[in-house]
């Protein structure tokens, strides 16, 4: 089955060569599409779910054209894909202190990266978005830790270093982090398609 990821794969480098938005959406849909073939598993049925509403909260960030009210919408979708991807953990979980500190270490490290460095240009609209997404960001990575599947921790380690540099870019004006917001989100999809697959 692990085949079928060249889909998303093939449809994400469309996405880089070609910058249509329409690659984007069959990126993360395809990746959803295809950990819904494990139907066996709740885990499995979770991250398709999440890639799904993914993909609405893909849709406003790519067509927000500088407003905050759509970037809010995209915000909120992944919001809920990452309450998705939660989920999906539990369903796996086995506690680890270690992956606790871990997590806790990080979300002090991001609450001094927000404090810092994105809060101060950052449009009053989206700082409770922001500091509420970044929270749920980080209890997903601290929970992909205690799955026992390397896989799965490595793709949502990628979607948070994917969303810290749409901050980067956005709202500390480094448009250099541009560059590596699209292939680690795609790859992000492709590893949790994969790691549901073989659930």
């Amino acid at each position: 089955m692990l085949y079928l990821l060249l889909i998303p794969l093939a449809f994400a480098l469309l996405r880089l060569l070609t910058r249509k938005y329409a690659f984007s959406a069959l990126t993360t849909v395809s990746a959803g599409a295809i950990a819904l073939t494990n139907l066996d598993s709740p885990a499995a049925i979770l991250i398709a779910c999440a890639l799904f509403v993914s993909a609405i909260g893909d849709y406003f960030m790519a067509h927000r054209f500088g407003n905050d009210k759509t970037y809010a919408l995209g915000i909120g979708g992944f919001f809920v894909g990452h309450a998705l991807f939660i989920v999906s953990a539990i369903t796996r979980l086995e506690f680890s202190a270690m992956a606790l500190v871990v997590g806790l270490l990080l979300l002090g490290l991001y609450a001094a990266f927000l404090k810092l460095h994105i809060m101060p240009k950052l449009p009053d609209a989206l700082k409770i978005p922001a500091i509420a997404y970044t929270m749920i960001s980080v209890a997903g990575f601290t929970l992909s830790l205690m799955t026992g599947d390397l896989r799965y921790a490595a793709a949502i380690a990628l979607l948070l270093f994917s969303d810290t540099m749409i901050a980067e870019a956005d709202f500390a004006g480094n448009r250099r982090a541009d560059i590596l917001v699209l292939p680690t989100y795609y790859l992000c999809h492709i590893m949790v398609a994969a790691s549901a697959i073989l659930i």
